[in-house]
């Protein structure tokens, strides 16, 4: 659950934004900065630090967009977070933005998961598969996890499908001893 401050940023930024390609840029940039942050935690203690600038602070968060001309109002939400001195709070705006994007668009959050990487050529069959399940558009995030050994989970919305050899195992130890 975002906290209220969170949402407010999130909503405000949804709020001018009209086209659906600039919702999408937006959301992409976000979640770009959004892992460097969460990849990079020194990086959180230097947009924590009073002692640095804030202009120093929107210039890193800038460099994380990968020096790629970035959509304005990506732009402008950092610098108001850096302005506001909660820039801090930009994994969870960015989290926020992407669930009231999708639910401003009708799409519905996937996520595969499959003992090794997913080959290009296969995601638009899941991506396809996974929409025709949830009858809505789907936006799709691929992971992997060796543990399940082979097979994949998919979870569409809040439903998941476990087709993973560890789920199986699960289901038969289960079966087993009757639990």
């Amino acid at each position: 659950m975002p906290t209220t401050n969170a949402r407010l940023y999130a909503q405000a930024l949804l709020d001018i934004l009209e086209s659906e390609e600039d919702l999408e840029r937006v959301a992409s940039e976000l979640e770009r900065v959004r892992g460097v942050l969460l990849r990079v935690p020194a990086l959180g203690r230097v947009l924590s630090n009073p002692r640095v600038p804030d202009d120093r602070k929107r210039g890193f968060l800038e460099q994380a967009l990968g020096g790629l001309e970035s959509h304005p109002a990506t732009r402008g939400i950092i610098a108001y977070l850096a302005q506001d001195r909660r820039l801090l709070l930009l994994p969870e705006v960015a989290a926020t933005f992407v669930r009231l994007k999708d639910r401003r668009l009708g799409t519905t959050a996937a996520e595969v998961v499959t003992a090794a990487p997913v080959e290009e050529s296969d995601k638009e069959a899941w991506r396809s598969a996974l929409g025709r399940v949830a009858g809505t558009r789907v936006r799709v995030g691929f992971r992997t996890d060796p543990s399940l050994i082979a097979g994949a989970v998919a979870k569409v919305g809040s439903v998941q499908y476990d087709g993973s050899v560890r789920g199986s195992l699960q289901r038969i130890r289960r079966s087993l001893l009757g639990d």
